[in-house]
């Protein structure tokens, strides 16, 4: 073989198998996304309905203009046991801002494995798994 043919399979080959590792990589990780999607999606269905009143809301940086990030500090009471504080972020529907001021009861769902994680029990909102308080406007700016 010559070497403009080694350069010439190289110059080709090369490409190739640096996107067929990425398409196997993309698929690997998008089969775990699936995976926890589907593990999230069971635990909110066989979560439990409580009464959750805000004791605190603020704005996350995070959303757009039909969803905002809202993160929660809420009261749950789930009529069994003693009334507990727990904390969650959920994507808000912006014309529903109106639902969730302090001092309001809302209806939730509370994970029957881990009671910290609050689910929101109507359509207006969808909770967020690994989004951090932290990251609130009011905590950001200093208030």
């Amino acid at each position: 073989m010559d070497t403009g043919t080694i350069i010439l399979i190289l110059s080709f080959g090369i490409p190739i198998l640096i996107v067929v590792g990425i398409i196997i990589w993309l698929k690997r990780d998008f089969g775990r996304l699936s995976k926890f999607a589907q593990e999230t999606r069971k635990r909110q269905a066989e979560a439990k309905p409580a009464k959750a009143k805000i004791i605190s809301v603020s704005q996350g940086l995070q959303g757009g203009d039909i969803k905002k990030m809202i993160f929660f500090t809420f009261e749950i009471n789930d009529g069994y046991s003693a009334p507990y504080t727990a904390s969650a972020g959920w994507f808000v529907d912006t014309l529903r801002l109106s639902k969730v001021q302090e001092g309001m009861e809302i209806e939730v769902k509370v994970d029957s494995t881990d009671p910290m994680k609050i689910y929101p029990a109507a359509g207006w909102a969808v909770y967020t798994e690994g989004y951090n308080s932290n990251l609130s406007v009011d905590k950001l700016s200093g208030r």
